[in-house]
């Protein structure tokens, strides 16, 4: 069963964007590259997916404007109140491939911090980047030790545990598949179309991993407030070939107009499937 999701990022022209420091976790600093006169709320989000027809969600880290648990409860609510689904909260933060021990570690305990988050918001799971390191095997080797460290975290918190081609250590298709293998654990896989036009080749990128994912970032072309039809039919196309159940988040990359280019994208999509 395919389902249409969004994610946080698609509003991420009109969302505060914060971020944290990895030794204060509860420190909010503001590191909105633009901001506008009128910004919305987060908690009004969910009804304004249900209202547009969306009922998954995924929820990028950095656009949490608190982490306090009242704050946290108050969203959980907003969310199940409007019928949605918060798949997964995007965790992106630390270096689970760092060479330095300290870092590596300080990015593991940042993780966690963020697991423990995205259980108090009733998420179903969590989606972790490998690292961004070169792809030496030694930094496979970290990271893949740090994702089963937090797989098995995550597990006990009942999170689902997802990983992404993304970052210079995973764009490749081999050494995520590789970091995957060596995980040795039943991890998620999210592929990322934007991402994959960074790798080597694209469409070859696409062919390998579709068959192994579990959730999909969808990501378009458009012109004005239309979508680019015939790449759209192709992806569709790979899409279905894979035999892919699972959710597909509308990517929007643009900052103008984000919600009239997810309904764009929304018709568009159903309409091949």
């Amino acid at each position: 069963m395919i389902e249409l999701a969004i994610s946080s990022w698609s509003l991420h022209g009109q969302l505060r964007q914060v971020w944290y420091e990895p030794d204060q976790d509860k420190t909010m600093i503001n590191h909105a590259a633009e901001e506008r006169d009128a910004v919305p709320d987060l908690l009004a989000l969910p009804a304004q997916m249900a209202q547009n027809g969306v009922f998954v969600l995924e929820l990028c880290n950095f656009h949490l404007p608190s982490v306090e648990e009242s704050y946290l409860l108050q969203l959980k609510r907003a969310i199940e109140d409007a019928g949605v689904s918060l798949a997964n909260l995007l965790i992106d933060t630390g270096n689970l491939s760092s060479a330095d021990d300290e870092e590596w570690l300080i990015s593991l305990q940042m993780a966690k911090f963020w697991q423990d988050v995205a259980h108090t918001l009733g998420a179903k799971g969590v989606r972790l980047d490998c690292g961004i390191d070169a792809p030496t095997p030694d930094a496979i080797e970290r990271s893949a030790r740090a994702l089963q460290e937090l797989f098995d975290y995550g597990q006990q918190l009942g999170l689902d545990t997802t990983t992404e081609n993304w970052r210079q250590l995973s764009l490749e298709p081999e050494n995520l598949l590789e970091i995957m293998r060596q995980v040795d654990r039943p991890l998620k896989l999210c592929v990322d179309f934007g991402n994959a036009e960074k790798s080597a080749d694209k469409m070859a990128t696409l062919e390998t991993l579709l068959p192994r994912g579990n959730s999909i970032h969808l990501k378009v072309t458009f012109d004005g407030l239309s979508v680019d039809t015939d790449e759209l039919k192709t992806y569709v196309a790979m899409i279905q070939q894979a035999n892919f159940s699972g959710h597909i988040s509308l990517i929007v990359g643009e900052k103008t107009d984000e919600w009239e280019r997810i309904l764009v994208m929304k018709e568009a999509v159903e309409n091949l499937l």
